[in-house]
């Protein structure tokens, strides 16, 4: 005779499904940009990182055109998820300033997952964890100084 698994087995399994895919807002390690793993303490590989990241960005953020033209500035409010594996997943736009801003942001964003490292992810109890990361992209004209 074959025993039929206890209902609390079966609930018990369902809801690790669901852990696994749980995304948190905040964890004890919050993910970080790569490159700054050879730093001693934690605060400084936060530091490090997250000067790496807006580098990152500023570097490889393009300035739409047309932005440009109609002199749109401001800030664009992009959210995604650090996955256990460190990549970068379900990217959107929280605040937009419009003129292609915020599909600039996007891209951005997305294009960290082609860098040769992967972003260290979240932990929670020791375990990787999917992270939501919230990131403010400025957008802003240079003006030229009159002399």
């Amino acid at each position: 005779m074959t025993s039929i698994p206890a209902y609390s087995q079966i609930e018990k399994e369902k809801n690790k499904d669901l852990k696994q895919e749980t995304i948190f807002k905040v964890v004890e390690q919050m993910p970080r940009f790569p490159g700054c793993e050879d730093m001693e303490s934690l605060d400084e590989k936060k530091e490090c990182s997250q000067e790496k990241m807006l580098k990152h960005i500023y570097m490889n953020l393009r300035y739409p055109a047309s932005a440009r033209e109609k002199g749109v500035q401001g800030l664009v409010i992009v959210q995604f998820i650090v996955n256990q594996e460190g990549f970068v997943e379900q990217v959107k736009v929280v605040r937009d300033i419009g003129e292609g801003c915020g599909q600039a942001a996007i891209d951005v964003v997305k294009s960290m997952n082609d860098l040769p490292d992967r972003w260290i992810p979240g932990k929670q109890r020791g375990k990787a964890v999917k992270v939501l990361y919230t990131l403010p992209v400025k957008f802003k004209l240079e003006t030229k100084e009159k002399e």
